[in-house]
């Protein structure tokens, strides 16, 4: 006689299949062969085709919200500042107490992922900046509001290893690029819808009240992933095909058994180099973030209905970056090019167009500084896209998360330098400096990553390490 018992493996729910009476062996693993057919568990004759397409539509809302709740302090600033008499450098204070912690959560929110699970740490990390993003309608100063974005950072940052490491366990390599494409185009839509959904709700509601619903906003994405998101040997609900299509993921090679700690990552060139390359790239990516709507209200003369009308056209072309980055590195692998000559030519290519974004300052017309605008988040997308996919292509993906956390720890903390000076430049008003160095920083990215080997790494080999 068989019957089925449950156990709670890494915060999901698997059946488990055994003879009677139960013995001890038997419950020690799960029939590998009852998992495909788990929604018998569940509820019977419910397939969902392309499950994990489903899954990667919740990531990509998560990075939206995420997002938005990001940005919306940078395009109330101007109003803010003035509100609570702050300078430029008090402003990059506030924007480094963000950093810091983003740093922290990055350093160690990879590792937590990989820990508790992709499904447990989306929950953390959601509700946790939700409640930070709503906390900054109680500013009432420097302290108060850099506090606040302390935490907002502390939650939004432990958000992104969980969703590449959800990413890794449902994709080859060859489609990651595109899954990561579209998580990370939800955050050039929550800075496209930034500018006007912020304006709107600031124009007729004021900051504080912009901050609570923003905020309350998150708790809407805790639905779709408690029902859709299991692991991909135990989800009930995936079709014969894309269960053929999982099981060639799981038989790949991963060059490691147990997880790899951070100590034995930073043994590898590799992994040294898409640091480098991410302490350069993402200062680009928070200027252009905080820095943009606060620089072309006060220096350009942008009202804030201007800012809501014309801020979001960029961060449209930047979506079609994220796309284009992703969809032509995967066309390259798919053509027979080897995962690592796809993804730096990718790099090469999107990356020349960074330096047009220095003519920003020089121009004077509203449509010349948002079509270089556009052009140059459209690159910055196309690289960026690309080097966040590599951590996919250099661990296992029980590891992913790790490596993740470890190449955003050194970009928040890359960030910190920069967003320090940044302030000082844009109070002396050297912004010809300012946008000579966004220009510039993601070549110097690009031609870094050109020299890192992007394969497997392979524990008992020390060919790629330092």
């Amino acid at each position: 006689m068989q019957h089925y018992e449950y156990k709670v493996q890494d915060t999901e729910f698997i059946c488990y299949r055994h003879s009677e009476p139960a013995t001890l062996g038997a419950m020690k693993q799960p029939d590998e062969a009852v998992l495909p057919q788990a929604e018998s568990c569940a509820r019977p004759g419910r397939q969902v085709r392309n499950m994990r397409w489903w899954i990667v539509g919740v990531l990509f809302c998560g990075s939206l919200v995420n997002y938005l709740d990001r940005v919306a302090l940078s395009i109330v600033a101007p109003q803010i500042r003035t509100e609570f008499g702050l300078t430029s450098s008090d402003y990059a204070l506030i924007l480094n107490c963000f950093m810091i912690a983003y740093a922290l959560s990055y350093g160690f929110g990879g590792k937590f992922a990989d820990w508790i699970g992709t499904r447990a740490s989306f929950y953390i990390t959601v509700i946790w900046w939700s409640i930070a993003a709503i906390l900054h309608s109680l500013s009432r100063g420097l302290v108060s509001l850099a506090t606040f974005r302390f935490l907002l950072g502390l939650g939004e940052a432990g958000y992104f290893p969980s969703g590449v490491r959800a990413i890794s366990e449902w994709f080859h390599p060859r489609d990651r690029s595109k899954a990561i494409g579209i998580l990370l185009m939800g955050l050039s839509l929550g800075a496209l819808l930034g500018p006007p959904v912020i304006a709107a709700l600031t124009l007729n509601f004021g900051w504080r009240a912009m901050f609570l619903l923003t905020g309350a906003l998150g708790f809407t994405l805790l639905i779709p992933w408690t029902v859709l998101y299991r692991r991909p040997e135990a989800h009930p609900w995936v079709t014969p095909e894309e269960r053929k299509y999982l099981d060639e993921v799981a038989t790949l090679p991963t060059g490691a058994e147990d997880r790899i700690p951070v100590r034995d990552f930073l043994r590898y060139r590799a992994v040294w180099t898409v640091i480098a390359a991410r302490v350069l790239l993402d200062s680009t990516n928070y200027f252009f973030l905080f820095w943009m709507p606060d620089y072309l209200v006060r220096q350009r003369g942008f009202s804030m209905a201007m800012i809501g009308g014309l801020l979001w056209i960029p961060y449209l072309w930047s979506d079609v970056g994220m796309i284009a980055g992703g969809w032509t590195s995967s066309s390259l692998i798919r053509r027979g090019w080897t995962v690592g000559f796809a993804r730096k030519i990718c790099m090469l290519g999107f990356v020349l167009l960074l330096p047009l974004g220095i003519l920003v300052n020089m121009v004077s017309s509203p449509a010349w500084i948002i079509v270089l605008l556009s052009v140059a988040l459209f690159g910055f997308a196309g690289i960026a896209v690309n080097i966040q996919t590599v951590a996919t292509d250099l661990a296992p993906s029980h590891s992913v998360g790790t490596l993740y956390g470890i190449a955003g720890f050194a970009g928040s903390v890359g960030a910190v330098f920069w967003q320090t000076l940044i302030g000082i430049l844009a109070d002396r008003q050297e912004f010809a400096t300012v946008f000579a160095l966004v220009g510039f920083l993601p070549v110097a990215s690009a031609l870094i990553m050109l020299t890192a080997p992007i394969e497997m790494l392979k524990r008992r080999s020390d060919s790629h390490s330092v």
